[in-house]
């Protein structure tokens, strides 16, 4: 069971080295925390229930020099009718290489996404998000889409395959007992390096080689839903970094891949001293640009609109090193693969000038590269 965390430009960056790939190997155990908020730990095939917080038992972990490898779902500190299967996981390894020396084969499967909320829903939902904009609940919210697909039998040669078709900065493979992951993510959500924190939300979207890709920087549109997402992350990070460090950095950078281009932007600060994970992902999570502004409003909107709970996507995805630094990305594309049903999931940001038709457009667009790869012609 290994995890496999794949970038571009090496930025997951353990022990701030840029290395382009990540193998964690030697598994010890597994810890998760279910929909109940119940741990458990895995080892040796046995299950075990344990009192103590996944948080405070993954840092037991780290300082007998292993990592934590996973994912906090969406739903983590929240308290939610629609339940995720697990609202943490986390893989615990002894070691890991920027080699692997499996041999792989060439994926070979032929496979197409199904829609579970239909153009006609996602439309709809959109229509009720502007209506809470135009009464003044929200400024910005984040609404996101289903897709099942069935009988993929080689996951992590389909990783591999998405990563080929549009190579991204947090790609990321997880194996675990029952599901894997897989993410095309392009988005930090939190990394901690010594005391310095870092975050680059992304907002704004547009078809890669397009006349909107060619136009972004100037959509005032796409810029303000991307400024809003940045003044919620600096709100967030004031609350784990010591007062009058957070900064903004760089502001609406345009990032492009094999499909689609977008908008990123830079938040940083010095994190306060002795500070635990727990506080700091209770504090962060969810991530502010798949939530919307105000944050606690637009989780009770989403919560309404939405008939699916999110679980991995939207959450938080990376490692725990045993220094005490940390990478995550967002949970954008991403699918969920289980024997009997896989999921993937895009999603949309909703502004008060937002055009549901183009909206529902763009969570397509964001199937391109995940479907492409799948479907082997």
């Amino acid at each position: 069971m290994t995890t496999h965390l794949k970038s571009k430009n090496g930025s997951w960056n353990l022990n701030n080295k840029k290395n382009k790939n990540l193998f964690f190997k030697n598994l010890v155990l597994t810890v998760f925390e279910d929909k109940s908020g119940n741990t458990f730990v895995i080892k040796d095939k046995k299950k075990k229930k344990i009192k103590t917080k996944i948080t405070s038992f993954i840092e037991a972990q780290l300082k007998k020099g292993f990592y934590a490898c996973g994912y906090f779902s969406y739903e983590y500190n929240q308290r939610t009718k629609k339940k995720p299967k697990y609202r943490a996981m986390f893989n615990i390894y002894k070691d890991v290489t920027t080699t692997s020396s499996k041999e792989l084969l060439e994926f070979k499967e032929n496979l197409s996404l199904k829609k579970t909320t239909t153009d006609l829903e996602l439309i709809s939902g959109v229509k009720r998000a502007k209506q809470y904009i135009q009464d003044g609940d929200i400024y910005q919210i984040n609404l996101t889409r289903e897709f099942i697909f069935t009988g993929l039998s080689k996951p992590y040669l389909a990783f591999l395959n998405y990563y080929k078709t549009q190579p991204v900065e947090y790609g990321a493979f997880f194996d675990f007992q029952d599901h894997f992951i897989i993410s095309g993510s392009m988005e930090l959500f939190i990394k901690k390096q010594g005391n310095k924190v870092v975050s680059k939300p992304i907002k704004g979207t547009a078809p890669a080689n397009s006349k909107e890709d060619r136009n972004l920087k100037n959509n005032q549109k796409e810029i303000a839903e991307n400024l809003m997402i940045v003044d919620l992350m600096r709100n967030d990070l004031s609350q784990i970094c010591k007062p009058g460090t957070v900064k903004t950095k760089k502001l609406f950078q345009k990032k492009s891949y094999s499909t689609l281009v977008q908008l990123e932007s830079e938040v940083s600060g010095t994190i306060k001293t002795d500070i635990k994970i727990d506080r700091i992902f209770t504090s962060l999570m969810p991530p502010g640009s798949v939530t919307g502004t105000p944050k606690s409003r637009a989780k009770n909107i989403i919560e309404e609109i939405e008939n699916h709970s999110r679980g991995p996507y939207c959450g938080a995805l990376g490692y725990f090193s045993p220094s005490g630094d940390f990478c995550f990305s967002v949970g954008i594309r991403v699918a969920v693969v289980e024997k009997e049903l896989s999921k993937f999931y895009t999603g949309a940001g909703i502004v008060w000038d937002s055009k549901p038709i183009k909206e529902n457009a763009e969570t397509i667009l964001k199937t391109k590269a995940f479907s492409e790869s799948i479907r082997v012609k």
